[in-house]
């Protein structure tokens, strides 16, 4: 267990528009919905721990706008060593026939908790701010299933369908499904799609948090995104092909996060109807505060065949007009690069924390935090970036880059050599 010092919190570690918890551990978020004018985000939470631990918690935030969220008290907890629930893992939220949200989520505990059970929980309140666990609802599917976890529900036509990522002993990884009328009774029905960890590209020996964002949400295919685990976390790989009453067929496999921060995607739908998902950034946090951080929102589409991810509305609508170059501590940067190009975010000194160059459709991304640089293909006319304290993502072509920037105290101006390149914004 890390000591936690609350105290020692300041305003230039913690982002504005990033969700971050008030002290303690901070995974997946997952059950987003929308009721009575305000988002509801829940997350995975260890409010006494700088570190993941079994004994998770459900964290619940609310928002009017997928940006500025207000925390609210935990939702869910752990029974403790001896209760059914050690800990309370990663799920979903629906809304049910009768209007009542719903949460699915993952019970785990001794002997393996890699080998989840699902159950249900109903709000207590009519504030939503505490809930009722239910019973357990579906089991792995077999003892050769190793890894069972991360449910995601949705109505398909006349029945509700679960999906449930899990692995196999023999390192394939897939998706599970099940299928209920009346969202108590489930039954298994099969896979929705399996791949083993031996193909290329690499997509890991289980699945975590699967979500299929479905051509109905005005996609020109169904969309499979899901997290690539091999006895640790990696990155999010989707693939945009067509799903039919439980099954999915696969087109082209790709990698959508790289850098080793973005992980653990939940899909919802905004109130306008656009795909949305939001993901952990990990790798960010206040040393004996907080650690972990929720995404900015991102719309999903579908160009020619490959998954593209756009930072949603919401995001313009909070930009403000910096006054000359005036340093902002949340950015909201619009880069439309030459090859040879170069973008530079500059601190009160004058010396970059993030450089980014563009050469012969290739982006590179360096920090001062240090580490490997990321490269990714891009070949659109413009990119877009979001800075917030020391979250840093990049929206490339080849997917989503997320990377720690450090000495952000002062805020950042960018930089090129050709202004005429280069529109920002502050956010507020």
């Amino acid at each position: 267990m890390t000591a936690l010092r609350p105290d020692m919190t300041t305003n230039a570690l913690r982002p504005r528009m990033h969700l971050t918890p008030p002290a303690g551990w901070m995974n997946d978020p997952h059950g987003v919905f929308h009721i009575d004018g305000r988002y509801h985000l829940f997350f995975q939470h260890v409010p006494d721990s700088l570190v993941h631990a079994t004994g998770c918690h459900w964290g619940h935030a609310t928002s009017p706008d997928l940006l500025h969220w207000e925390v609210e008290p935990i939702a869910l907890s752990p029974d403790g060593e001896d209760g059914e629930d050690v800990g309370v893992w990663s799920g979903c939220a629906v809304i049910d026939d009768q209007g009542e949200p719903r949460l699915f989520y993952t019970s785990v505990g001794p002997p393996d908790v890699h080998r989840g059970s699902i159950r249900t929980a109903r709000p207590s309140d009519a504030g939503l701010a505490t809930w009722a666990k239910g019973p357990v609802i579906a089991e792995p599917p077999g003892w050769d299933v190793a890894v069972f976890r991360d449910p995601v529900v949705f109505r398909d036509g006349p029945v509700w369908r679960m999906l449930v990522g899990q692995g196999d002993t023999r390192g394939v990884a897939g998706v599970a499904t099940y299928r209920s009328g009346d969202l108590e009774t489930w039954h298994h029905d099969g896979l929705l799609v399996s791949r083993s960890f031996g193909e290329e590209p690499f997509t890991g020996t289980a699945w975590e948090c699967p979500q299929l964002v479905r051509r109905t949400d005005g996609l020109d295919a169904d969309v499979l995104v899901f997290s690539v685990w091999s006895g640790d976390p990696h990155h999010v790989s989707a693939s945009a092909g067509t799903y039919t009453e439980g099954r999915f067929i696969p087109g082209a496999w790709q990698q959508v996060t790289l850098a080793g921060s973005h992980y653990a995607p939940t899909h919802f739908t905004d109130v306008d109807g656009r795909p949305c998902l939001l993901f952990w950034v990990r790798g960010v946090g206040e040393p004996g505060v907080w650690a972990g951080a929720i995404s900015v929102p991102y719309v999903v589409s579908v160009e020619a065949g490959a998954v593209r991810l756009t930072p949603h509305p919401a995001v313009a609508a909070a930009r403000r007009d910096p006054v000359g170059s005036e340093p902002g501590t949340a950015l909201d940067i619009e880069w439309s690069p030459r090859s040879g190009s170069r973008l530079s975010l500059l601190g009160p000194d004058g010396l970059a924390r993030a450089e980014l160059t563009m050469s012969d459709g290739v982006l590179r991304v360096r920090t001062a935090a240090g580490g490997t640089d990321v490269v990714v293909d891009h070949h659109g006319p413009s990119l877009r970036i979001v800075a917030d304290a020391q979250v840093l993502e990049v929206v490339a072509d080849g997917g989503l880059v997320g990377l720690p920037l450090t000495d952000v105290d002062g805020g950042l101006v960018p930089a090129t050599d050709d202004p005429g390149e280069l529109s920002w914004w502050h956010l507020t």
